[in-house]
């Protein structure tokens, strides 16, 4: 077999060993990973290669943010490898069913370049409005783009690997020519399927909304089981120059690892197969519980099923003292549970009051048990502090977040498209730079999050700058949860105190905002603020249509700046600044200030 070496790493042409395009490979590079674990670049000649789940390698997988499942599939399984490329050379994979297309297992220094992901029968369907009547909606369904059968009183669609998946009761839809989703539609709940002839279908929706004949329609179905890369407890992670055209659940998620990399790593439909606006079925790149620098850059996103990004913790709850070091904790989203590696000795883990959120104190971790998917012991180096133990034996209030497992987050240069739901969602401590991109997200461009009592998506912001974006005005067009704002903040705080704000530090400057009456800051429990030197045009190419009618709201702030904006346009009624409870802020606009 043919194998270079040069400076300390060997080439490993997969030709030589007999993979070759046009093949089906699955289990096909794993006798290759054995034997070269370590400073190897794997090269393949550039072609069509194809996954099969009938040959399946199964492993135990715990994925953030995805349906609970006993196994997991994988086509590409990369376990404990270290100094390692993948060197794709613009090679497209096919895979069938569900499976996992990219599998990393606490590798290290790894780089995966010059990929294209795609399902020949996609895991995401679209179809076409012909008719609409105020609470009922007649589609069809090209059978050869996205193969399908009217079957059991709903609509089912082939992924390959004889799997059928039923119709999720909930679509998007999109706008035909500009394939944006349409203004004022957000999520589109149906009741019933009926079948009206052949690929021609009517959705029974549970309240009107504005669709028109010719729209697109996002048909989701299966489940969110598999991520496009998925990686767990590794370092150093490089991939560039990899689209996916379809995925059946998030697309790159990465959970304790230290050091990501992503460039021009692109979600985008299959145009030359006929697809419109289906890429990945959920969240582009989700990111949980990482360390080290998330690094995201000239990156493409457009038509996914929910957001871009993500970027957050993982907060659980206590109620219970085992004893004076150990509680009993409680994973709470069901989605987000189980973890192997939630907590590792020497982790520095902080206690949050869950109505003001307010962190307590802190503590290092000297043990962590997995009990069962929901529940786990955590034991700490020294002894729990008496106001500790007393909040964890009064029920709901107390909640533990892994300040260890947090990262600096770099967001720049990357597109973000029309998709469902937000742009970006983030919530680390750490710090975070979102520059230099472009947004027309359907909801909210950006949202500083942070919550343990909804998600559970934890991290407060200490030091985020936001600068140099472009917001254009097909961005917030639809309403969905903490869209209140272009930007915005909306911590999930029940009882918000404002001396003790939740983020702090947030700068926002610099930035163009392109808004047809639309909010463009929505701020909450927050200190330090500041937003200045932005640029905000009056779009006339739409309606207002979002119920809040301020261009800047800020409740429960500290210490906000709001100065040396430019407007440019007739903004009308619209009132430049409220102010809701919030103490020592600088305006130099018109502030109605509630109290």
């Amino acid at each position: 077999m043919y194998c270079e070496e040069e400076k300390g790493m060997r080439t490993v042409r997969l030709a030589e060993y007999g993979i070759l395009p046009d093949t089906d490979i699955t289990l096909s590079l794993q006798e290759l990973f054995s034997k070269y674990p370590e400073d190897t670049e794997f090269v393949f000649d550039e072609g069509d290669y194809f996954f099969s789940p009938h040959l399946q390698m199964r492993a135990d997988y715990r994925i953030s943010n995805s349906d609970r499942m006993a196994y997991r599939v994988m086509a590409i399984w990369m376990k404990e490898m270290k100094n390692c490329i993948l060197r794709g050379n613009n090679t497209r994979l096919f895979l069938e069913g569900q499976m996992q297309v990219f599998t990393l297992d606490r590798c290290e220094n790894i780089k995966i370049e010059n990929f294209t992901v795609n399902w020949k029968k996609p895991l995401v369907a679209e179809g076409v409005v012909t008719a609409c009547s105020g609470e009922t909606v007649d589609v069809y369904v090209d059978p050869e783009k996205f193969p399908h059968r009217y079957a059991n009183g709903t609509l089912e669609f082939d992924t390959g690997a004889n799997e059928w998946y039923r119709i999720i009761p909930y679509t998007i839809a999109f706008e035909p020519h500009s394939c944006r989703v349409r203004r004022g539609t957000d999520d589109i709940q149906f009741t019933q399927v009926l079948e009206l002839e052949k690929d021609h279908y009517r959705l029974i929706l549970t309240q009107k909304k504005d669709i028109r004949v010719g729209d697109l329609l996002n048909l989701r179905h299966n489940m969110r089981i598999h991520a496009g890369i998925f990686s767990e407890k590794c370092r150093d992670l490089t991939v560039e120059n990899v689209t996916f055209y379809s995925c059946g659940g998030l697309g790159c998620l990465a959970q304790f690892c230290h050091n990501l990399t992503y460039k021009g790593v692109h979600f985008v439909p299959d145009r030359a197969g006929g697809r419109q606006v289906s890429s990945g079925r959920d969240d582009g790149m989700h990111m949980t519980s990482n360390s080290g620098t998330i690094t995201i850059t000239e990156c493409t996103f457009h038509a996914l099923m929910d957001d871009p990004i993500n970027v957050h913790g993982c907060c659980v709850t206590s109620n219970q003292v085992v004893n004076e070091k150990t509680l009993r904790c409680k994973y709470r989203h069901k989605d987000a549970c189980g973890f192997h590696y939630w907590a590792e000795p020497g982790d520095q883990v902080v206690f949050i009051s869950r109505d003001t959120m307010e962190p307590v104190e802190e503590a290092k971790v000297a043990s962590y048990v997995l009990e069962d998917h929901e529940t786990f012991l955590l034991t700490f180096q020294e002894p729990l502090s008496k106001q500790v133990r007393s909040m964890a034996m009064q029920g709901e209030a107390l909640a533990l977040d892994n300040l260890t497992h947090t990262a600096q987050f770099i967001c720049t240069k990357n597109r973000f498209g029309s998709c469902r739901a937000r742009g970006i969602l983030v919530s680390t401590p750490k710090k975070v730079l979102i520059a230099d991109n472009y947004f027309e997200s359907s909801g909210s461009a950006i949202l500083v999050a942070g919550d343990s009592n909804f998600w559970f998506e934890s991290g407060a912001c200490h030091d985020v700058e936001i600068t140099r974006n472009i917001f254009t005005d097909a961005t917030l067009t639809s309403e969905y949860q903490f869209c209140d704002g272009v930007i915005s903040i909306s911590p999930v705080v029940p009882a918000p105190v404002i001396d003790k704000p939740y983020h702090t530090n947030i700068r926002i400057t610099d930035n163009v905002f392109d808004t047809a009456d639309t909010p463009v800051l929505y701020g909450y429990s927050c200190e330090g603020l500041e937003f200045s030197r932005n640029r905000i045009l009056k779009s006339p190419s739409a309606d207002s249509w979002h119920k809040g009618r301020t261009a800047v709201c800020l409740q429960y702030c500290k210490k906000a700046v709001v100065k040396e904006n430019e407007w440019v346009g007739n903004f009308g009624e619209f009132e430049a600044c409220v102010l809701s409870d919030c103490a020592e802020v600088q305006s130099d606009l018109i502030c109605n200030i509630i109290k």
